[in-house]
């Protein structure tokens, strides 16, 4: 019975932080309504208590700290350090993914992970839960793939107007924001700490969503183990 609860609280967290986030002007909170998503996730595996969904749980909590590292390593240490700004609005007019490509690649990797695309870790943890979700809750699973929907929807925009925003648009922005920004030619380069960090994160998502076995094997022997599953 308590699964049942659980099953519930996950889809309504899915879906209600990827819609909530779609409203958002502040990068950092786009990025954090994404974590509450992926969170959703990992409470959908463990209500499905069986070994295949907890699995997918444990992999989606790993797969979420790379992930959620990355897109905030990106919107704090890399733009608003040079910006001053998590503004969508002001960032759209500054061109950021010529003034700085390093950081706007990073972001399209983060975000294809965070939305699930094949060969990411996101997708591996959350087609791990989905399948072992379909066994137990398989109208849970509808629900989570519509949220996946809105994921990818929220996603898309934050990457198009934090880089690939319009050109002109900046002194409508600065009107309406009220917002002094720094010329793009003058933001410092990403710093090659900076790209380390990210670049060893990048690795992570890929080696796992291309690899999950590397986890799985070591993951699912413990959950295997546990007494609560069915």
């Amino acid at each position: 019975m308590w699964s049942k609860w659980i099953a519930v609280l996950a889809i309504i967290g899915i879906v209600y932080a990827a819609a909530v986030a779609l409203r958002q002007n502040d990068l950092k909170f786009v990025i954090g309504y994404s974590s509450v998503s992926h969170m959703g996730f990992v409470l959908l595996g463990l209500a499905t208590a069986n070994a295949l969904g907890v699995s997918g749980a444990v992999l989606q909590m790993f797969s979420h700290g790379v992930i959620a590292a990355l897109l905030f390593a990106v919107a704090g240490r890399m733009i608003y350090r040079r910006t001053h700004t998590r503004q969508l609005d002001a960032l759209s007019g500054m061109n950021l993914s010529h003034a700085l490509p390093f950081a706007a690649f990073t972001f399209i990797v983060a975000s294809a992970a965070s939305m699930g695309i094949p060969g990411f870790s996101g997708f591996a943890a959350e087609i791990t839960i989905l399948i072992g979700a379909w066994k137990t809750y398989p109208l849970a699973v509808w629900i989570a793939g519509a949220g996946m929907v809105l994921v990818a929807a929220f996603t898309l925009r934050v990457l198009k107007q934090s880089f690939f925003g319009e050109k002109g648009a900046e002194g409508k922005v600065r009107e309406v924001t009220a917002i002094t920004t720094l010329n793009r030619e003058q933001f410092n380069p990403i710093t090659l700490p900076e790209k380390i960090g990210a670049s060893m994160l990048m690795v992570a998502t890929l080696s796992i969503g291309v690899y999950p076995k590397l986890l799985l094997d070591r993951i699912m022997p413990a959950v295997e183990a546990m007494r609560f599953l069915r």
